[in-house]
């Protein structure tokens, strides 16, 4: 599969679904604009749902509960219609938290998930009543992105997308990190910003310049360190090792867990100077060597949360599951 087949087949994917699926009115089956990070309506899209009908991006499961969950913790939905998710059908966000959601109150569907990949014994709530959590910032700034204001999750500040903490067989507790991708790629040299860079250095360059820290320094500069996906990359297994120092939710060991599609080759060719080319073919082969631990950094595919309605739902099946029948995706 080629850089462009992977997202051209999801948009094919989210088309067929958005016409076939009884989950939908009929009225929001419409093409229609997509909404913007600044509301800005553009172009006309099979696979965008009608503004009216952004809410119905979320999976009925999921819909009242993640709505008022992010209300509640003041989180921004990504290209958000009103005070609700983005309209579009590839949103990541979306596909994590239909994913997910189900997650916050039950612990047997994170361990359905988790336990193949971790040693998991025990999940424990991260929050009052909640066993899962979204954009996670954790308790302190560390980074000083907040310029000493309370940060939004989620928005202006190193994130990620979902956090759960849990036990070990051996009795440690251990916090999970999750990053979630769907169709994104990053295949365009960023433009240097003088101003923001010298503010980013300021951030970021002393934890990337400790021995102790998670990222090696000795391999690239820290200017080809802005280029994505290598920038939230680094911001995040940065805050996850400065979570573990401090023992954040209680955390002997914080783990970065980053969910993409093996499929999704055009991220993997997100590597737009000849400095990062040289190192590796591809995303991956450069952040192995950046990490100065890799037990702490683990990929998921995406394709466990296709395997039962005990991990996710049928309608989640239904709708992000390759071309393939329900039955087929769980034989």
């Amino acid at each position: 599969m080629t850089e462009i087949e992977f997202a051209a087949e999801q948009q094919a994917l989210a088309t067929a679904w958005k016409q076939r699926t009884a989950v939908l009115p009929d009225a929001a089956k419409a093409a229609a604009p997509w909404i913007n990070h600044k509301g800005q309506p553009r172009g006309r899209y099979d696979y965008c749902l009608p503004t009216a009908f952004a809410n119905h991006n979320l999976l009925p499961n999921v819909r009242p509960g993640a709505i008022a969950l992010f209300d509640e913790l003041r989180i921004p939905w990504h290209c958000g219609v009103d005070t609700g998710p983005g309209n579009h059908l590839l949103s990541s966000q979306v596909q994590c938290v239909n994913a997910l959601y189900p997650m916050v109150t039950d612990p047997g569907r994170l361990s359905t998930v988790f336990g193949p990949l971790l040693d998991l014994a025990e999940v424990l709530p991260i929050e009052p009543d909640r066993y899962l959590t979204f954009e996670y910032i954790g308790p302190a700034d560390y980074f000083g992105e907040g310029k000493g204001r309370p940060r939004t999750r989620g928005s202006m500040c190193t994130s990620v997308d979902a956090a759960f903490r849990y036990r070990t067989t051996s009795g440690d507790i251990e916090l999970a990190l999750v990053e979630w991708k769907y169709t994104e790629s990053y295949l365009r040299p960023r433009h240097p910003d003088p101003t923001k860079d010298q503010v980013r250095v300021g951030r970021y360059l002393a934890d990337i310049e400790d021995t102790r820290g998670p990222i090696r320094s000795d391999v690239l500069p820290i200017d080809l360190l802005f280029d994505e996906p290598l920038y939230q990359l680094t911001r995040q297994q940065l805050l996850a090792h400065r979570l573990e120092v401090d023992r954040a939710e209680g955390a002997s060991v914080v783990r970065v867990l980053h969910v993409l599609s093996p499929d999704n080759h055009a991220f993997q060719r997100s590597l737009v100077r000849e400095e990062t080319n040289a190192i590796g073919e591809c995303v991956d082969d450069v952040w192995a060597q950046l990490l100065a631990r890799r037990d702490r950094f683990m990929h998921v595919n995406p394709d466990v949360f296709l395997k039962s309605a005990a991990t996710t739902s049928d309608d989640y099946v239904d709708r992000y599951a390759p071309a393939r029948t329900t039955a087929e995706s769980r034989s």
